[in-house]
Parts: C-alpha cells; sequence; structure tokens
C-alpha cells in the first residue's frame, strides 16, 4: 500500500470516528485533517475546523501500536510538545488563526459574561 492510499484510508477512518466538530457542530473533511507526525504504529493528526477552527488532536494507533504511548504522546501534542508541531503547515495554521488570547482577553470576556443576561438575539442584532 502506497503513502497516499495509506493516509486516505487513515483519514476516512478519523472521520468515521469523528464527523463533527464538538464546538460548532460543522462536518469534516478530509481536507480538515492535517498528518503532524507518523511512525509505522501510530499517525499523530490535528483535525481543525474550517468554520470556528476548533482543533483536535488525533492519534492513530496502527497494528501493534501501544494505546498507552498514543495518549501520552496525545498529552504532549495538545500542551504544545515537539511531537512533529514544527511542521510548515502547522506554523501556518497557528499564524493563521490569529494572535493568541492574553490575559487581557480573558478579563475582558469575564467582565462580559459577568453582565451577560443571555439575550443573544439582542446581541447580535446590535453589532
Amino acid at each position: 500500500m502506497d503513502k497516499d492510499t495509506s493516509e486516505k484510508q487513515i483519514k476516512r477512518v478519523v472521520l468515521n470516528r469523528m464527523e463533527r466538530c464538538s464546538v460548532c457542530h460543522s462536518e469534516f473533511a478530509t481536507d480538515d485533517i492535517q498528518v503532524v507526525s507518523r511512525r509505522a504504529d501510530m499517525w499523530m493528526m490535528v483535525v481543525t475546523c474550517n468554520e470556528c477552527h476548533g482543533r483536535n488532536f488525533v492519534a492513530a494507533v496502527l497494528g501493534d501500536g501501544d494505546p498507552d504511548e498514543a495518549q501520552l504522546a496525545l498529552r504532549k501534542l495538545s500542551e504544545g510538545g515537539q511531537i512533529g508541531l514544527d511542521t510548515p503547515e502547522i506554523r501556518e495554521a497557528a499564524v493563521s488563526a490569529g494572535p493568541p488570547v492574553s490575559v487581557d482577553d480573558v478579563i475582558d470576556m469575564h467582565e462580559f459574561l459577568a453582565g451577560f443576561d443571555g439575550d443573544f438575539e439582542r446581541l447580535f442584532r446590535s453589532s
């Protein structure tokens, strides 16, 4: 099996397991999956939603792969560890997602939510 065929098959399996974004419920497509690390027994991937830009880290364990090792690798990946994250595609995705959330952003959101009454219709109508 060549590299392209196996990658398409792995991506299809991932899509069958997680059809929609857990944040905005948009459907994923194979183009939303970026392989960031590949070994004979485990593939690490990032699935990014095109709508809300939410990211999911996925480990595909193949053959005799160790599921515990995959969980550890996912934990490192989600904490920003260097498991194949230093690729041009990942750097470009991080830059296009915008600047990181700052402490001031968090404080502003906290203050907004403290006074927000839950009326989203009014909120979006006034914008």
